[in-house]
């Protein structure tokens, strides 16, 4: 584990090496809202027969720090993405994006196309609209990060994991345990009423438009969190697309189909 400061941010983030390839590929895994890079443990072995693969917390999340006057808005992790392609002396670069990690990827292939050289998209955040003025108003409210904290804890970990899961089987003590380490931190919950504060909104269908890098998009047919009719969408706005959708699968796709989506991405490098 390494740290990086960004900024106001303190950006924690994990360079796992591979031993098998002979040019210097990299992979950029990014994380959904609430989660951690944790989440693609299960894909790195497989990852590392093919690239350099990093795994980072976006801020306020994981183990990067939790301050609720930093700036969370999605073009600033996008920036602080950049800064660490720098600070690693990476050109070029393939992002995955799980949910909320999906739509900052797309960003990033949209403001800094001649880094980005592929996507991999897991049931992407697309087409919401920025935060309502309400909510916005609630942000300011201080006792919101203590009503937040209050809803988090009622609703408890394994039930946000059975929401985003098709297979409650697939829960482990030690997941539960993960999750849930970020949210001992009271700061967190301050931190994500700034998120919502910052919250932009999704690109727009003619800023998709100008993505121009291959995108390989995975959608789960029974995800409740986002519906893969979006995936669709997507097709329609973004050139060099194409959408693979699977049975019995949720929304937390990096838990529940690792080794589908590994397979997708290595036959999809040698078409």
């Amino acid at each position: 584990m390494t740290n990086i400061r960004y900024k106001e941010h303190l950006i924690c983030y994990d360079l796992h090496h591979s031993t098998e390839i002979k040019q210097p590929k990299y992979i950029l895994l990014l994380h959904g809202f609430l989660a951690s890079k944790y989440c693609f443990r299960n894909m790195i072995p497989s990852l590392t027969k093919h690239y350099h693969v990093i795994t980072m917390d976006i801020p306020p999340f994981g183990e990067s720090s939790k301050k609720k006057n930093n700036l969370y808005t999605y073009d600033h992790m996008v920036e602080a993405i950049i800064s660490l392609l720098d600070h690693l002396e990476i050109n070029q670069i393939t992002l995955m994006g799980h949910s909320m990690g999906g739509q900052i990827a797309l960003r990033c292939s949209c403001s800094h196309r001649e880094r980005v050289d592929k996507l991999f998209l897991l049931a992407p955040c697309s087409f919401m609209h920025r935060s309502p003025i309400f909510a916005r108003l609630v942000s300011y409210n201080p006792l919101a990060p203590y009503i937040v904290k209050k809803f988090l804890r009622n609703k408890g970990v394994y039930e946000i994991l059975r929401q985003c899961l098709y297979n409650d089987q697939l829960i482990t003590r030690e997941m539960i345990e993960k999750y849930k380490e970020p949210f001992q931190d009271n700061a967190i919950f301050h931190s994500i009423m700034t998120w919502l504060k910052d919250h932009q909104g999704d690109l727009l269908e003619e800023q998709l438009n100008t993505i121009n890098v291959p995108c390989t998009i995975f959608w789960g047919k029974e995800d409740l969190i986002l519906p893969y009719q979006l995936g669709y969408d997507l097709l329609r706005c973004i050139k060099d697309a194409k959408l693979y959708l699977i049975d019995n699968v949720g929304h937390f796709l990096p838990e529940e189909i690792p080794s589908i989506i590994t397979s997708a991405i290595f036959a999809d490098s040698k078409a």
